[in-house]
């Protein structure tokens, strides 16, 4: 009986023992990074002005990320004459029709997100928030280049000529590293009168062809 009383003593104060004890738990962060890739196409590189003061052009570009249902979320990347609207010969209410869906959309700082373009193209790794909810967002790009004229869209009063074009790519976050090519989807205002995305491609050519490949590369990187 005494033997039977100091085994059950023993494991109870082996269960206490073990119900005190603190308990660790390992801690694992997760950053996550979006990076922009947009390759030159063959009308990536326009020409503008007049004869002797003539300059080369090339393609304004802003992309964001938006909810699954279509909600604007923050500014990834916007081309830094977008973002200061720092146009060559343009009138003082400056170029809307350059950028018209995102200039009616962001209402956020976007100094520490824009970029010159270069002859080489967009290479852009952009943070995001760490609290980003796992799930399926939508990354919008929108791009336009100055003196793109067609017969659809000629020469008139301007400089625009075909109108900004709409990508999509849709991304999940959570789930591990996901790369996506964007997908033409629409097109802005001609003249930047409203933020509205007109779907279809009807009156496009050269416009599609400024860019030859655009891609969304998602990482995550875990930290103990």
């Amino acid at each position: 009986m005494k033997s039977l009383r100091i085994q059950l003593c023993i494991a109870c104060l082996l269960v206490c023992s073990a119900l005190c004890l603190p308990i660790f738990s390992s801690s694992t962060q997760v950053s996550r990074s979006l990076e922009i890739e947009l390759t030159p196409g063959p009308y990536y590189t326009g020409r503008g002005g007049w004869f002797i003061f003539g300059y080369d052009v090339e393609p304004q570009v802003a992309v964001w990320l938006e909810t699954a249902e279509g909600e604007y979320l923050e500014t990834l990347f916007v081309t830094r004459r977008g973002a200061e609207k720092a146009w060559r010969a343009a009138p003082k209410s400056g170029r809307p029709e350059a950028l018209p869906v995102w200039n009616h959309l962001h209402e956020t700082e976007v100094d520490d997100v824009s970029a010159a373009t270069s002859q080489s193209g967009v290479q852009k790794a952009v943070r995001i928030s760490d609290n980003l909810a796992p799930g399926t967002y939508r990354v919008v790009l929108e791009t336009n280049r100055s003196y793109d004229y067609n017969d659809v869209f000629p020469k008139k009063l301007g400089v625009n000529g075909q109108p900004s074009v709409i990508y999509r790519a849709d991304i999940t976050i959570g789930q591990g590293p996901v790369e996506r090519e964007f997908q033409p989807v629409g097109k802005g205002d001609p003249a930047g009168l409203d933020g509205q995305i007109t779907e279809g491609l009807d009156g496009l050519d050269t416009a599609l062809q400024l860019f030859s490949d655009l891609r969304i590369i998602y990482e995550e990187t875990k930290h103990e």
